[in-house]
C-alpha cells in the first residue's frame, strides 16, 4: 500500500506579543496659568506608558483620560541607571515624537505640569504624579 500525506498552510498570521499599556497610578494635578498670569483650567490627567517588544528599549507616552496632558515625565530605568525628561506637546499621539530611549529594565517616573517649549500655557504642579513599568 502506498500513503500520502498531505500538508497545507492555512495563511493565518503567527501571533507576536503585543504592546503594553501601562496607566501611571497617581495622576498629575496642576493649574495652567495664561500669558496674562490668570488661572486657567485645572489639569489632572494619568499617563499611560506604552512598551513594545517589537521595538524594546524605547516608552511611548499617552494621555490616558484625553488625547494631552500638559506635563512632563521625570524618568529613571532603575536597572542600568540613565534618566531623562520627556515633555509633552499639545496632543498625544503614537508617533516618533512621543518616544523616549529610555532603555530596556524597571522603569519610575514622576509626573509635573508643564508643556513642551513655547507652550502658551504656564502650568504650575500642585501634586506630581507618578508611577513604575517594566521596558522589554
Amino acid at each position: 500500500p502506498v500513503a500520502f500525506v498531505v500538508s497545507f498552510s492555512t495563511g493565518l498570521p503567527t501571533a507576536g506579543a503585543a504592546s503594553t499599556d501601562t496607566v501611571l497610578p497617581v495622576p498629575v494635578v496642576g493649574l495652567a496659568t495664561g500669558p496674562t498670569g490668570l488661572p486657567g483650567p485645572l489639569l489632572a490627567h494619568h499617563v499611560t506608558a506604552r512598551t513594545d517588544p517589537a521595538a524594546p528599549g524605547t516608552t511611548a507616552f499617552l494621555g490616558t483620560e484625553t488625547p494631552y496632558c500638559i506635563c512632563v515625565v521625570h524618568w529613571r530605568n532603575l536597572t542600568t541607571g540613565s534618566a531623562g525628561v520627556w515633555h509633552s506637546t499639545y496632543a498625544f499621539a503614537p508617533g516618533p515624537a512621543h518616544v523616549a530611549q529610555t532603555g530596556s529594565g524597571v522603569l519610575i517616573a514622576a509626573v509635573t505640569a508643564g508643556g513642551a517649549p513655547g507652550y502658551p500655557l504656564t502650568p504650575a504642579t500642585l501634586l506630581p504624579g507618578g508611577g513604575t513599568w517594566t521596558v522589554p
